[in-house]
Order: structure tokens, then C-alpha cells, then sequence
């Protein structure tokens, strides 16, 4: 029973994963917070490795849930969280540093 229940919350967090990959790779040739991210080398560069990163964890989690190992799961799990916390501290710096011409 507790399997399962890890099964099923690193499935939920993997769907998470691929869909923040998806959105970061789906917008950078859009607007992401008022920044066209294409005329933004920083947002754009911060799109493109938080987008293959997430992917990459994506497919960690995956794998770790097929081959039930509990260490791929905890590498996942800690990947994702640390990768998205750095994700989103070098996002907001460029929100919040950003030079409106």
C-alpha cells in the first residue's frame, strides 16, 4: 500500500514536471511576465535549461517509477525540488532586474 501511494505522488509531480518543462519550452518565442522572452537572452537561456531540466527529471521519475527504486525517486524528488527552487530564484532576479527601454 505504501508503494502505491509513492507511485502515485511521483506520478502527480512528474505530471507537474513535464507540463513546467512544456510551458518553458512553449513559450520562447512569447511573452512569459510582460518579457518577450525571444528579445530576452536571459529569460530565454533561463527558459531553455529549466525546460530540458525538467524534462530530464521528468524522465528520471518515470524510470524511477518503472523500475520501483526508491533511490531514483528520491533523486527525482530532490531534483525537482532544488531545480525548480533554482528555476525560479534566477527567474524572478530577471523579472526583477530587468531594464525597460
Amino acid at each position: 500500500m505504501k508503494t502505491l501511494l509513492i507511485n502515485l505522488l511521483v506520478a502527480i509531480a512528474v505530471i507537474i514536471a513535464f507540463f513546467i518543462a512544456y510551458y518553458l519550452l512553449s513559450h520562447l518565442h512569447k511573452t512569459m511576465f510582460e518579457i518577450e522572452v525571444a528579445k530576452n537572452a536571459r529569460l530565454s537561456g533561463a527558459a531553455k535549461s529549466g525546460g530540458i531540466m525538467f524534462i530530464i527529471l521528468g524522465l528520471i521519475g518515470v524510470l524511477a517509477m518503472i523500475l520501483g527504486n526508491m533511490i531514483l525517486v528520491l533523486v527525482f524528488l530532490v531534483g525537482a525540488t532544488f531545480g525548480g527552487l533554482i528555476l525560479e530564484f534566477v527567474i524572478l532576479n530577471i523579472i526583477t532586474h530587468r531594464h525597460d527601454s
